[in-house]
């Protein structure tokens, strides 16, 4: 199972290396992480900013995955599910990382410039909407790279 390198992924994706263990292994690790941060981010959302913020996260949750599928070829595409929750687990680990860098660094560095102001709620939700947008445009675009090598 990988954590952390998408191109040597990929490369067993390609060659078909990954064993129905391993499918399930990143069914259960990406749908568990996941779900846990979906839920944390529609209950924070719906708390601090409102009901709007919380069917956005959920469109945006819909889209992402209806993206995804898009790019690996819609109906016509194969292994979805088994393209999608591989390379999502492991960019859901590199976006966690990331957004946990970021948030830390914004953190910090409106503190130290006293502009305490800056990190609001709102700004950090909308910090995480494009996050979670950029999450999925990744996704699928590798998936549109294995989708366009193997069909």
């Amino acid at each position: 199972m990988y954590f952390w390198k998408i191109k040597q992924l990929k490369v067993d994706i390609k060659e078909n290396l990954l064993t129905p263990k391993d499918n399930f292994n990143y069914l259960v690790s990406y749908t568990t992480l996941y779900s846990i941060f979906l839920i944390v981010a529609v209950v924070q959302l719906y708390e601090t900013l409102g009901i709007t913020m919380a069917i956005i996260q959920i469109l945006l949750f819909i889209c992402g995955i209806y993206y995804a599928y898009y790019s690996n070829g819609g109906n016509k595409g194969k292994d979805f599910s088994k393209r999608f929750f591989s390379i999502g687990w492991v960019f859901l680990l590199r976006a966690t990382f990331f957004m946990a860098i970021g948030m830390l660094n914004l953190y910090v560095m409106t503190h130290l410039f006293g502009m305490e102001k800056l990190f609001t709620v709102s700004n950090s939700a909308m910090i995480g909407l494009v996050f979670e947008i950029l999450f999925y445009w990744r996704i699928g675009k590798h998936i549109e790279e294995i989708a366009t090598v193997t069909t």
